[in-house]
């Protein structure tokens, strides 16, 4: 029976899985509450806001009052800040707009400062909100027809589709013309998105080639500039789909895996600037929502273009919001609202003592100098007064507060204290009894006087930034810093005499010491010297503490020439007055030395030629540092004269290399410039030995016996030539007329080793390197040269043999 052969049927099966990360995320329901918990300082918004009432807009949008310690109130009376919600659920659409009496007006300055919250979502949520400055026909009604990347404001890039499959169908907007009257018409749009939109789809696609970053960005909503078209085609013959992505103006990435909705309040601010060339600069997180005080934050400056907004001037403002399946809580809380009330606040801090200084930018005082902090409350105009302001002075460190007022001036003038015992928490809380308008007072100055405390080192004070919290409008002050200097002690170094040849200027040099260290700021500290009990001169300290002074020519005469240094720095803090003086003398002599900078072998003469104008002078040579010595000496009875003279270096100069230094010395103590040369002394190779190796009389021994020397025997070497040496030794056989004994003188090292012949061969026996002083080299009687005895050649005589020793050296390379 035959086997049937089948077909084997492989089957491949592919597994997908997707992981993804786990999010923790607070639950809406906890997270509103959370958030109204930690709100930050705000205003009221009372008749500043209407609920947008656009198609599809959702009821989520409200404004809620707060009391000072965040607990939501419906009195107006006890309410100090408001809260604006945008969305808070899935799939939700959401404005709010400014009323008719709160518009933006583009063609004056505006300044807007708020917080916004944008959840706990972290990656998880979506999809943010944008600020919105329109000029819509639809008014109040303005809102975008979608949800979710359109934030209520961009376009709506849904999937309208036309035509058939047998005819051609396309899915989304062919046009852009089309896509923008989706959007809200005539706006600009700065958009906190929480969500990024970048799967190449339409509904998906307004952040493809971003990274996947949260971030802000600005645009026009209504441009077709603002949209760019992709497209891809079907599975389905005859079918295109498309779909757009958003270009972003003014981008502020906020950061790779760094998410909006983390939580927190972040503060933003806008500076609309309408003169010349108009603009708009926002930033954000340049506030801390816990103390409020200023930080960097990231910022972005765009261009705007005004003929966008079709407007002569007033437009509506305000906030929009749209998610999907993905959401967030979306809150706003306002400092100053565009046009409401313009306000400013300026600190200066001043010096009193010295004479009224301004310190407030890194400036330096003394301890207990008189201080002045004054900050300028300025109310420039608006649609309200500001009103209810409260005022929170930061408390300068290191500073004593002696009293505080407040003088309010414009149309009127009146004034009040400050209770400087009211303090808690490093700050005075104080309710200026009087609202600042265009009216009446239009300006508040408040004034704090103390005095700077005693310090021991240089201590940095900060003033830090004063807020002040009216029910419609919120301004904090720049702050301020400035260092007290320490008690401390300076001292003068390097005010040594000076010596300079006649005709020549001298150069006063010198460091000053503070015994608290550090630096003296550029320009604060100086050197006062005077020569000669003349007028003192000015000299500026550097950072580092050193001075210098160039005192001409023709101040100076022959002879010592007194003068004194006192330093003072910024704080008066003085040296004591240090004295030293610059001696002019005659020129100094000049020196020729023949084979200047050469190199020379020892025994060596020194010869050398010198001239000078003074009555006496002295030649000195000096071996590297060693002790100078007198050469010679040599009487000038006229000047100029040439003298010349020749020094035999001594015999005993150590072996290698002597740098010899040559000068001469004048009756005026001015000294040649030095020369110098070069002596190399070479080494020795030297070898002493005993005259004659003594072996004594002895019996003929009875077998080969090695004989011991009877007296001494040593060599004395001296190889101090570089490098290293050997000793070698040989010698003849033993005999006696006719009578030849061979191999019986031998060596050994110790008396335990192998003994070696020697014949007229060399052996080597020792090896060293090149030192100074010589070497013995002793051997006890059982080693070094011996004679070894063999009766069968020995004859009853008296025998003698030739030992010759070698020195050898090898030289250094």
């Amino acid at each position: 029976m035959g086997i049937k052969q089948g077909k084997l049927k492989a089957v491949m099966f592919t597994l997908v899985v997707t992981f993804f990360a786990s999010i923790s995320v607070v639950s809406a329901e906890t997270d509103y509450p959370n958030a109204i918990k930690a709100a930050p300082h705000g205003i009221t918004l009372n008749g500043i806001f209407q609920t947008g009432t656009g198609s599809g807009v959702s009821s989520a949008s409200k404004t809620v009052n707060l009391t000072p310690n965040n607990v939501i109130t419906t009195d107006p009376n006890a309410a100090t800040k408001s809260v604006v919600t945008i969305t808070d659920d899935k799939n939700q659409k959401a404005a709010v707009w400014s009323t008719d009496g709160n518009t933006f007006d583009i063609n004056k300055n505006e300044t807007a400062s708020m917080w916004v919250y944008l959840g706990n979502g972290y990656a998880a949520a979506g999809d943010g909100m944008a600020l919105v400055l329109q000029n819509d026909p639809k008014g109040n009604a303005a809102i975008s027809t979608g949800n979710g990347e359109t934030l209520g404001v961009w376009a709506d890039d849904v999937t309208p589709t036309t035509g058939n499959i047998f005819t051609g169908r396309t899915s989304g907007y062919n046009k852009v013309d089309d896509l923008v009257k989706t959007s809200v018409q005539n706006s600009w749009a700065l958009e906190f998105d929480t969500h990024t939109n970048d799967s190449r789809n339409a509904n998906n696609n307004f952040d493809t080639n971003l990274g996947g970053n949260n971030h802000l960005a600005s645009g026009y909503p209504a441009d077709t500039g603002t949209y760019v078209r992709d497209m891809e085609g079907s599975l389905i013959p005859l079918v295109t789909n498309y779909f757009y992505s958003q270009k972003h103006s003014g981008f502020i990435d906020y950061g790779k895996n760094v998410s909006l909705s983390n939580g927190q309040w972040h503060h933003v601010t806008l500076k609309y600037v309408s003169d010349g060339s108009p603009s708009m600069t926002y930033s954000i997180d340049d506030k801390d929502p816990k103390t409020n005080a200023a930080l960097p934050g990231k910022t972005a400056l765009v261009s705007i273009d005004k003929s966008k907004f079709k407007s002569n001037g007033s437009i509506r403002w305000g906030f929009t919001g749209s998610t999907g399946a993905s959401y967030e809580t979306n809150l706003v809380m306002f400092e100053q609202v565009p046009g409401l009330v313009n306000a400013s606040a300026t600190q200066k801090v001043t010096d009193t003592t010295q004479k009224n200084k301004d310190v407030t930018n890194n400036g330096l005082i003394q301890s207990d100098d008189s201080l002045s902090f004054v900050t300028d409350i300025n109310y420039s105009g608006g649609k309200q007064e500001w009103k209810n302001i409260n005022a929170s002075l930061k408390i300068p460190n290191d500073v004593t507060l002696k009293s505080g007022t407040i003088t309010y001036s414009g149309a009127g003038t009146d004034s009040e204290t400050i209770n400087l015992t009211n303090i808690s928490n490093g700050e005075i809380t104080k309710l200026l009894k009087n609202n600042l308008s265009s009216t009446k007072y239009s300006n508040a100055k408040i004034t704090l006087l103390g005095t700077a405390n005693k310090e021991t080192k240089d201590t940095v004070v900060h003033s830090d930034e004063s807020e002040f919290t009216g029910s419609n409008a919120v301004v904090q002050s720049n702050a301020a810093s400035f260092t007290i200097g320490g008690i401390r002690t300076l001292t003068l170094s390097g005010i040594n005499d000076i010596t300079v040849k006649a005709g020549s200027g001298a150069t006063i040099a010198g460091t000053v010491v503070s015994s608290l260290g550090g630096v003296f700021p550029a320009g604060t500290t100086t050197a006062a010297i005077k020569v000669n009990g003349n007028s003192s001169v000015q000299a500026d300290v550097g950072t580092d503490g050193k001075f210098s002074f160039n005192v001409p020519s023709d101040q100076l005469k022959l002879g010592k020439n007194p003068y004194t240094v006192i330093a003072t720095d910024q704080f008066g803090n003085q040296t004591k007055s240090y004295t030293a003086n610059i001696i002019v003398g005659a020129n100094k002599p000049t020196l020729t030395l023949d084979d200047s900078g050469k190199t020379v072998n020892a025994p060596y003469s020194l010869s050398y030629h010198v001239t000078d104008d003074s009555a006496k002078i002295k030649m000195y040579y000096q071996d590297g540092s060693g002790t100078p010595v007198l050469m010679d000496t040599f009487d000038n009875p006229k000047a100029n004269e040439l003298h010349s003279g020749a020094y035999k270096l001594p015999d005993d100069l150590s072996v290698g290399k002597h740098v010899i230094t040559v000068y001469a010395v004048d009756s005026d103590d001015n000294k040649s410039d030095t020369q110098t040369i070069t002596v190399m002394v070479p080494g020795k190779l030297g070898l002493t030995t005993a005259g004659s190796l003594d072996f004594g009389s002895t019996n003929i021994p009875d077998k080969a016996t090695i004989l011991s020397r009877k007296t001494d025997f040593s060599v004395d070497l001296e190889a101090s030539l570089p490098g290293t040496w050997d000793l070698s030794v040989s010698a003849t056989d033993l005999t006696s007329g006719s009578n030849i004994i061979k191999g019986a003188v031998i060596y050994r090292a110790t008396a335990g080793d192998n003994a070696q012949v020697l014949n007229q061969t060399s052996l080597k026996i020792l090896s060293g390197s090149s030192k100074l002083t010589p070497t013995k080299v002793p051997w006890d009687k059982d080693a070094g040269v011996l004679i070894k005895a063999d009766p069968s050649q020995i004859h009853k005589d008296s025998y003698t043999a030739t030992v010759s020793w070698v020195l050898t050296n090898t030289p250094s390379k």
